[in-house]
């Protein structure tokens, strides 16, 4: 690309035909061979965008207008301190740093660098209480809140889960709270069963499929496979409290290289305890982590006729009931950019890319001993994410520096083809030993991002092309 004022689009063809996506609008324009062929040639800085009759003649389109964006600013930086004193939405009380299992991905088995281990920290019921009174106090312009409690296990602290959500409840001043947990659910019975039920919890329980799969992974810390006793407190509680696992009770899979990904699928499309609607896939987290994990070549096999199954699905061509919980997101995801590629807002001067969200706001995680961070999947041993506590509240400096990481890459992202897709967290850039991201670190992640938004734009044009349309439902 050339020319004073620089014009940002990206030129693709599929098998079959030619397109170009034009940043400005953020639309997807379908072009003949030799328009994509000039387009391609102005877009590697072979020809002058100027002198082009095909910039011209799209230009009286409302299409490739110059570069107008001149600052890279998230737009709810100027909200965030009204947001941090009165709309919190979710509270996360971090009650205990132990686990009674040892899963070989978890988070905090040691696999990952600079991140925390299992430890005996716990939260008192002091700062519980200080979190859940700072929570109610900069909440109050909404009428329905969440307090989720995390660990480690957090059952393990099931006397201060009890006494807390008494606190809530006697404190709420008429606000309606959802209560959450996440659990390995190896503690999920009797007085613990009954109480969550009672109370209404929305509760993720970690299970990997059949009992190979998951005690492969998932196990006690003397080495004992979990599975046995997990679907025993799951068939029990299902029986006790039917409505109650209809309504409250999700099942969270962790696809990770120790799995046979097919024997997972048939387990859960078996399973006549488990709804398979109640199902989530998440993926192992593959940043910071010191060793390299291989996926078998079974693994991608699976994954792919899953994938093939859901683009048939979404042309019309295959029922959905025989599209996996594993890939239904891409449905989602296809949805959601098809919808973007047809809305043709025009940027503005001020851009941000996705990914950061208020921190704090909508998920203020609060460690055991009463410090804050902006959710729970940040590493909570590096200052950077620190953005306060119970004692001196927000850090809002800090806040606004998280949600602005695109700071960071500021004179790529005005000029990045990708500005509108790129959706980054700071905590999928690798720190690689620092203390906090650097620009050439983001960059790295940058690259990434571009290779998968011109994949989704591929995708997209090739679902069309088999006439795929928005009436494909969302699973």
């Amino acid at each position: 690309m050339s020319g004073k004022n620089e014009i940002i689009f990206r030129t693709f063809k599929t098998y079959q035909n030619y397109y170009v996506y034009d940043r400005h609008t953020g639309a997807v324009i379908a072009l003949t061979e030799a328009e994509f062929n000039e387009l391609r040639m102005i877009e590697e800085g072979k020809a002058p965008s100027e002198q082009s009759a095909i910039i011209k003649k799209y230009q009286m389109q409302g299409l490739f207008v110059p570069n107008v964006v001149k600052h890279i600013h998230h737009p709810n930086t100027e909200i965030i301190e009204h947001n941090a004193d009165k709309k919190l939405v979710q509270l996360i009380l971090q009650v205990t740093q132990q686990c009674n299992l040892r899963c070989e991905y978890c988070a905090y088995s040691g696999i990952y660098a600079g991140n925390r281990v299992h430890s005996t920290n716990r939260m008192n019921l002091e700062v519980a209480i200080k979190a859940i009174d700072f929570f109610f106090a900069h909440s109050i312009e909404n009428s329905e809140v969440t307090i989720g409690f995390y660990g480690g296990e957090p059952l393990l602290e099931f006397e201060l889960i009890k006494k807390a959500v008494s606190y809530v409840k006697e404190n709420c001043n008429g606000k309606k709270i959802r209560f959450a947990m996440t659990t390995n659910g190896t503690l999920l019975q009797g007085e613990r069963a009954e109480f969550l039920a009672k109370n209404g919890f929305i509760i993720g329980i970690s299970l990997d499929g059949s009992k190979e799969e998951h005690d492969s992974c998932r196990k006690f810390a003397d080495g004992r496979g979990s599975f046995d006793v997990v679907m025993g407190n799951v068939k029990k509680l299902s029986e006790d409290y039917p409505d109650y696992v209809e309504n409250c009770v999700s099942f969270f899979t962790t696809v990770n290289p120790y799995m046979n990904l097919h024997c997972v699928l048939e387990f859960f499309k078996a399973n006549d305890v488990i709804n398979d609607k109640s199902i989530f896939y998440n993926t192992m987290v593959p940043q910071n982590l010191k060793e390299e994990v291989s996926y078998t070549e079974a693994y991608f096999q699976v994954r792919k006729f899953e994938y093939i199954k859901t683009l048939f699905y979404m042309i019309g061509k295959l029922d959905e009931k025989y599209v996996s919980r594993l890939t239904s997101n891409s449905v989602d995801k296809a949805i959601r950019l098809k919808k973007a590629l047809h809305n043709r807002n025009e940027l503005n001067e001020m851009m941000h890319h996705g990914g950061p969200c208020m921190p704090g706001i909508l998920r203020l995680f609060v460690r055991y001993d009463g410090k804050f961070f902006p959710c729970e999947r940040v590493n909570e041993n590096l200052d950077y994410y620190n953005i306060g506590s119970v004692q001196d509240g927000f850090n809002l400096e800090r806040m606004r520096a998280l949600l602005n990481v695109g700071k960071l890459t500021e004179e790529e992202c005005k000029k990045c083809w990708n500005l509108r897709h790129c959706l980054m967290c700071s905590n999928e850039i690798e720190l690689n030993g620092k203390e906090q991201p650097t620009r050439k670190d983001k960059l790295l992640v940058c690259k990434e991002k571009k290779v998968q938004t011109e994949f989704d734009l591929y995708e997209q044009s090739v679902l069309n092309e088999f006439g795929y349309s928005l009436s494909a439902e969302v699973m």
